[in-house]
């Protein structure tokens, strides 16, 4: 019987030092070993709080995400951090299976609620690649997440098309973090 292979998405929010956040999830990356493949990105954009996207490729029974927390002495205060896991999604389309290169983000959208139709997004103009995941657990917080390839110089018009579709989704543009094995 085959493995049937699955991507965890995890996001995390944090008001700390990105240094620290990278310097847990350094930790964590080399306590999880060659078990899972794992891709770091973080949001991109004026914002209070920085966000991360996490996507683990692995097989469906082999997922465990235990990210910890370390106890904190008195000299280095305690990174305030959300973590919620996104559910298990299948690959339904891959164009990209490699990292964005430096002149590429990544915008990821979370199709939400009773929305199935992703073909109107294969019809954008503007990006290089689309790679789609389509929720495999009921428990999914989404029906499908699209990751859109797009050159630097056509994200705004990119993120325009979205705006206009009517649609239940919910976006944010990324790039892919630099992690230390």
């Amino acid at each position: 019987m085959e493995k049937e292979a699955i991507v965890q998405f995890v996001c995390f929010e944090t008001a700390g030092d990105n240094n620290e956040f990278i310097s847990q999830w350094d930790q964590y990356s080399k306590e999880v070993g060659n078990k899972q493949k794992i891709k770091l990105q973080q949001e991109v954009g004026e914002k209070r709080r920085a966000k991360y996207l996490s996507q683990h490729s692995c097989y469906k029974d082999d997922f465990k995400f235990v990210f910890k927390k370390e106890r904190r002495s008195a000299h280095t205060p305690e990174v305030e951090m959300k973590v919620r896991q996104l559910g298990g999604y299948t690959t339904v389309q891959v164009q990209c299976d490699h990292n964005s290169k430096k002149d590429e983000s990544k915008i990821f959208v979370f199709v939400v609620g009773g929305e199935s139709n992703v073909d109107v997004f294969k019809e954008f103009s503007h990006y290089r690649f689309l790679n789609i995941y389509e929720a495999y657990f009921e428990s999914s917080n989404y029906n499908y997440i699209l990751e859109f390839f797009v050159e630097n110089n056509h994200t705004a018009e990119f993120m325009e098309q979205l705006k206009m579709q009517n649609r239940h989704i919910e976006s944010g543009m990324y790039k892919e973090c630099t992690v230390h094995k």
